[in-house]
């Protein structure tokens, strides 16, 4: 019978990998979601709307290589496909809202985060996920960007995407800097139940190898 401690000395540079894992995937998500909300404003009219969507999808690509997922090139060409037209339809019912979208934007978002894990899991590799949780995650996201509203407009007296680019605020570009609160949350959790699912057949590889050894033993 291995000893505990040699079991725990070993998971150690298997723990730092993790965590040097995952720092590169907030800033990968972070990154993706300030260029979301630049190049949005930046190309209003102009197809900037689809770059959000572009970005965060090529984001989860590269986390699914970074977690060493295998699939399917026709899988991942559908994954792409429905992934970047979920954040238009999403983002166009969050745009309907209007000036209510403070209210709807919460809801909107935790539904487009639900669609990622769905399609993650049907087209690229099966995970375990609470709706309830990641629904509570997105729409987490606009909250925050609620919060950032606020403090601002009691600072400054105008919204942060107002401050920076010196714009006149309307529904077309309100709570743009939702995207890297989006991309950063929804894209973490992601990761997280990637490397757990990864994790938890380890651990069921293990197990099973364990046994077969014992009875090969005995």
């Amino acid at each position: 019978m291995q000893h505990p401690l040699i079991t725990n000395t070993m998971t150690l540079p298997h723990d730092r990998l993790y965590f040097f894992k995952l720092f590169i995937s907030i800033i990968l998500f972070f990154v993706s979601g300030l260029l979301s909300t630049y190049l949005y404003y930046s190309l209003q009219g102009k197809g900037g709307v689809y770059f959000p969507g572009l970005l965060y999808t090529s984001t989860t690509i590269i986390i699914f290589l970074l977690t060493k997922k295998e699939f399917q090139t026709k899988n991942l060409l559908k994954y792409y496909f429905l992934m970047i037209l979920t954040y238009l339809v999403v983002w166009l019912l969050t745009m309907l809202s209007s000036w209510f979208v403070v209210f709807c934007g919460p809801v909107t978002a935790g539904l487009g985060a639900i669609a990622t894990f769905i399609l993650t899991d049907k087209f690229i590799t099966k995970i375990k996920y609470n709706k309830i949780h990641v629904f509570i995650v997105g729409g987490l996201a606009f909250l925050l960007t609620d919060i950032l509203y606020i403090t601002f407009n009691n600072i400054y007296d105008k919204p942060p995407i107002e401050y920076i680019f010196k714009v006149e605020i309307e529904p077309a570009n309100l709570f743009l800097e939702f995207f890297a609160f989006w991309h950063v949350l929804v894209g973490t959790k992601l990761f997280l139940t990637l490397s757990k699912a990864d994790q938890e057949r380890h651990t069921t590889g293990s197990f099973a190898s364990a046994g077969a050894t014992n009875k090969s033993s005995s």
